[in-house]
């Protein structure tokens, strides 16, 4: 478990800068703490990084007195001493700007006073923005310092932070609170799993059972847009669910979606989510009810503020041991002076993953040998067509997780968001497929087939649908972080965005237990 004495001091303030000093740190201190020492006939070696997990929220003052309720989550780990550094997110949840969002990484430094007292200091930067919030290109960077008072299990404390977008007109102190929450990311090296090599299930990485591949249809009842015209038009939505079992039938996740059809371009979700789930007739069909709640908005849907609930029933049914479908019908609506009421019904693609932690549904099989993972966090450049004017050149935030299903196979989920050429609110999800393979030495090449929902910013997306291809070269910096660097074309499927794309990222490389 993490103490107080590790974490991380403020990065530079440019978006690619934190990426590159955030995988560079995890280079160093990633595989610091080893369970197990590997041997011909076993698994690899086990290794764990203390994480934290921080739920904060604070009230940022905008032009012309209006305020604004931000909550942000941030998942740190420990990387050297007193350092930690990873990915979070920021979005509204009070005032009038439902829909901001702002993903990006932030670095901190810890220091202790004593066992129940310590200070961090740290900074994020991102880029985002939403709901024609004054962001300008959408870059913001967020110092910060907070003070810790430690409880068992977690801490929290007060927090004093400043709020800049650095071309736009917010620029804000204020005061806050934190709740942190201490976990481990249990990993083996990537470099040292075999094919078929067996294992004893404890690498289990974020702890998720499953993922589901979401495809959301939201019919509005008694809504209004942001220009207080009636909204009528069904809203198409594709996402990801990450789950995991708590107990029995007891779950949570998170999931976040982002709208592909109905004109709303721009509109995204970002929730925290909990059910529960039965099994009927033997293994192969469940039943279940859950509740979510987190941050909507975006695409002139007036959500408020930007809190947004949702409740929902459905099945699953496991096609195979691996793979499910499910469907689900309920209802979402804005919580916080908004004007959003939506009856919905989806579709998704459950797939079962790594090590099961409860019983019934989820337990009838074992961890039998080792897949790898990559988090990836950088940026990329493109020329995008706008709606009110001629193409210009923007960049882009890019977090993604890979999940190799074959040595040379993966699929993919990535999100994008622009900091910079006057694209402030423009965001993308994607899903997909890829394919690595080894050249010579740490050299690796790769190429990605995506689709997904973009819009906001003034970016020409239309209805929202995007298509991405690319190729990179990849080149190991250690055993468990890579450079990489791509490109290839973005292209909106109705839109005029249509263009050769650059990027470069870091990327943490590990391997997690799985079931066959």
């Amino acid at each position: 478990m993490t103490d107080l004495r590790r974490p991380t001091a403020p990065f530079p303030g440019r978006p690619l800068a934190v990426a590159l000093a955030c995988g560079l740190a995890l280079a160093c201190g990633a595989a610091a703490a080893q369970d197990a020492a590997a041997t011909p006939d076993a698994a690899p070696a086990l290794h764990r990084l203390d994480a934290r997990t921080r739920i904060g929220a604070e009230r940022v003052h905008l032009p012309g007195g209006e305020r604004m309720g931000l909550v942000g989550l941030t998942v740190l780990g420990h990387v050297h001493d007193e350092f930690w550094a990873g990915p979070g997110v920021y979005g509204a949840a009070t005032g009038q700007r439902g829909g901001l969002f702002v993903p990006g990484f932030e670095g901190a430094w810890s220091h202790p006073f004593s066992e129940w007292l310590a200070v961090d200091v740290g900074v994020f930067a991102g880029g985002g923005g939403g709901a024609n919030a004054p962001v300008g290109g959408g870059l913001m960077l967020r110092p910060h310092v907070d003070l810790v008072l430690r409880l068992p299990g977690f801490y929290m404390g007060p927090t004093w932070s400043q709020v800049r977008f650095t071309n736009g007109a917010i620029n804000s102190h204020q005061f806050g609170w934190m709740f942190n929450f201490d976990s481990n990311f249990r990993f083996r090296r990537a470099d040292d799993l075999r094919e078929g090599q067996p294992t004893d299930g404890r690498a289990d990485g974020l702890g998720f059972d499953r993922i589901d591949a979401t495809l959301t249809a939201e019919r509005p009842r008694h809504s209004r847009l942001t220009s207080g015209e009636p909204m009528t038009q069904t809203v198409g939505l594709v996402g990801l669910r990450a789950e995991r079992t708590i107990e029995g039938p007891l779950w949570a996740g998170i999931e976040a979606a982002g709208a592909a059809r109905g004109g709303v371009a721009g509109y995204a979700e970002v929730l925290g989510t909990a059910g529960l789930r039965w099994p009927v007739l033997g293994d192969r069909l469940a039943l279940g009810v859950r509740g979510a709640l987190g941050l909507g908005g975006g695409g002139a849907i007036d959500t408020g503020g930007g809190l947004l609930g949702k409740a929902a029933a459905g099945a699953t049914l496991r096609v195979t041991d691996a793979l499910g479908i499910g469907a689900e019908v309920g209802v979402a609506r804005a919580l916080r002076h908004g004007d959003f009421t939506a009856t919905t019904a989806s579709l998704s693609l459950n797939w079962q993953l790594d090590v099961p932690r409860g019983t019934g549904f989820d337990a009838h099989a074992a961890p039998s040998d080792a897949t790898r993972g990559e988090f990836i966090s950088g940026v990329e450049r493109y020329r995008a067509g706008r709606r009110d004017g001629p193409a210009r050149d923007l960049e882009a935030v890019v977090l993604a997780y890979n999940r190799f299903v074959t040595p040379r196979f993966y699929v993919t989920g990535q999100a994008h968001s622009a900091f910079g050429g006057g694209a402030g609110a423009y965001s993308v999800g994607l899903f997909g497929l890829g394919t690595q393979w080894p050249v010579a030495g740490p050299v690796r090449v790769g190429a990605e087939a995506l689709a997904g929902a973009a819009g906001g910013g003034g970016v020409d997306t239309r209805g929202g649908e995007l298509l991405q291809a690319r190729a990179y070269a990849d080149v190991a910096l250690s055993p468990t972080v890579s450079l990489r660097v791509g490109g290839g074309r973005v292209k909106s499927v109705h839109g005029s965005v249509d263009a050769p794309e650059i990027d470069a990222a870091i990327v943490f490389r590990f391997g997690i237990d799985r079931r066959r």
